[in-house]
């Protein structure tokens, strides 16, 4: 099984499910979610606390099994998001 990407900004796997965003060129970003990414900008611009609490309700609405989302509550940490490329404080 190969690696898989996790989107640099959301967290979000990058697969079939969920393709990567699009650069400024029109080639599929492999850093960035469709969800996040789009045409070289990221889609929403918001403050770290509301991105987070946006994509953590969108994960819980999601078609996730039970057991899924009890692994994702105690994954999907602001520790967690900060560690992305995009929230990461050099």
């Amino acid at each position: 099984m190969g690696q898989t990407n996790l989107c640099q900004s959301c967290g979000m796997p990058i697969d079939q499910n969920t393709p990567g965003g699009t650069n400024a060129d029109g080639s599929i970003s492999t850093k960035y979610c469709t969800y996040c990414y789009q045409n070289g900008q990221f889609t929403e611009n918001l403050p770290f606390d509301d991105m987070y609490a946006k994509n953590y309700q969108r994960f819980l609405d999601s078609d996730m099994n039970r057991f899924q989302k009890f692994i994702l509550k105690r994954m999907y940490t602001k520790k967690f998001m900060r560690g992305l490329d995009r929230w990461h404080q050099h």
